[in-house]
């Protein structure tokens, strides 16, 4: 969980310059060269101007001559100061800054720059989106915090233990068991139907489905996730149990519960980001991929499945996936780029038809908070 956000937010925030190169190159074969061709960068503003992440732009001099709507909506009375800082010279393409909104509060941020190129691949001019990545790094915290004292959970008082005598259709629970499903401790659960009958309707044929394979010796270990409804509302647990078998029949299953509804209310506040990563991700008009260290590739996007044609490439290196001579370029830019910690480079690559298709590939390495190392990168199509 804490590699994938970590790696989205780098890879999707610095996508979007990808986009704003994209869309330019593609409706419009030479870049624009805004110092001198103002009338034709308007008909780009409507388009920039809908981007939900500050933009701005800066001339081949260095400044600082369009900023989006967002931009000015987030550092407001702070604009001026913000525009000072970031017109000092910088090279980097990408850059963590801290920088102060439109209500003084100063926010970790990442600032994600690109060059914008001509037909001749020369410079016109650089374009930087400005990515918020406080309140993101404040939420994947407090989801790891409750995922680490889940997994010491299992060695403390937190697990509720049942028991079920399948001959008998006997049910025990401790107190513990009965506190996580809201029954009073003088109650008594007499059979299975002490749970099953707290089981949520929009989960109840998935745990049966479960449930029957597992009596049925099809899985190891049962192990569900599922809403109970409450006299108030719900919440939801974690149950994992082991059926045991004499003679080939079952005639008991013992098991523990958890309430994770702390942990699912952390996972639903990021999920609806984590689907708009993913889903920009999937459906950005280039090629995105993760690797790790020995660039065996982790993940693709959408378009790089369709250009290699859905080849198997889960942990393959680019000798697994290409021709000697793809493979060969691409590994040496990996190497590279592993040395100096990014690199922009240009990598043909053919599609399914044999045909080249040339991409300028942005690659950078990150860390994980384990310090392990992993390679990402995106290409924009340059060829048609």
């Amino acid at each position: 969980m804490e590699l994938n956000l970590y790696l989205i937010t780098i890879i999707v925030a610095i996508t979007i310059i990808a986009i704003l190169s994209y869309i330019i190159v593609a409706q419009n074969k030479k870049i624009l060269n805004i110092t001198h061709q103002i009338n034709d960068y308007k008909k780009y503003k409507k388009f920039l101007d809908c981007f939900p992440v500050p933009v701005f732009y800066k001339n081949f001099e260095g400044k600082i001559i369009y900023t989006n709507p967002s931009f000015d909506m987030s550092f407001g009375s702070n604009k001026n100061k913000i525009i000072n800082i970031l017109t000092k010279p910088s090279n980097k393409p990408l850059e963590q800054m801290e920088l102060s909104y439109d209500n003084d509060k100063q926010k970790k941020t990442i600032v994600f720059t690109s060059n914008l190129y001509d037909n001749d691949l020369h410079v016109e001019g650089k374009i930087s989106t400005i990515f918020d990545i406080d309140n993101f790094k404040k939420e994947i915290t407090s989801l790891l915090y409750l995922r680490q004292r889940y997994s010491l959970a299992v060695e403390g008082p937190k697990f509720g233990l049942w028991d079920w005598n399948i001959l008998e259709n006997s049910f025990y629970s401790s107190s513990r068991w009965k506190k996580i499903m809201s029954y009073a401790e003088d109650e008594t659960t007499s059979n299975l139907n002490s749970w099953l009958s707290l089981v949520d309707t929009r989960d109840m044929a998935r745990v049966n489905e479960k449930l029957n394979q597992h009596l049925s010796g099809l899985n190891d270990v049962f192990d569900i996730e599922h809403r109970i409804r409450l006299a108030n509302g719900s919440k939801w647990v974690h149950i994992r149990g082991k059926v045991f078998f004499e003679d080939k029949i079952a005639t008991r299953m013992t098991g523990l519960v958890l309430d994770i509804s702390g942990r699912k209310e952390a996972e639903n506040r990021l999920s609806k980001n984590q689907r708009l990563f993913a889903s920009f991700l999937e459906n950005l008009p280039g090629i995105a991929f993760i690797k790790n260290i020995d660039s065996k590739y982790i993940y693709i996007n959408r378009n790089f499945e369709n250009l290699i044609g859905y080849k198997v490439w889960k942990n393959k290196t680019p000798h697994d996936i290409f021709d000697i001579k793809t493979a060969t370029s691409i590994l040496k830019n990996d190497k590279k780029t592993i040395s100096q910690g990014h690199q922009e480079c240009f990598e043909t690559i053919s599609d399914l038809d044999r045909k080249q298709k040339r991409f300028r590939v942005y690659k950078f390495t990150i860390n994980d908070k384990n310090g392990e190392k992993f390679l990402c990168g995106f290409g924009i199509e340059l060829s048609e």
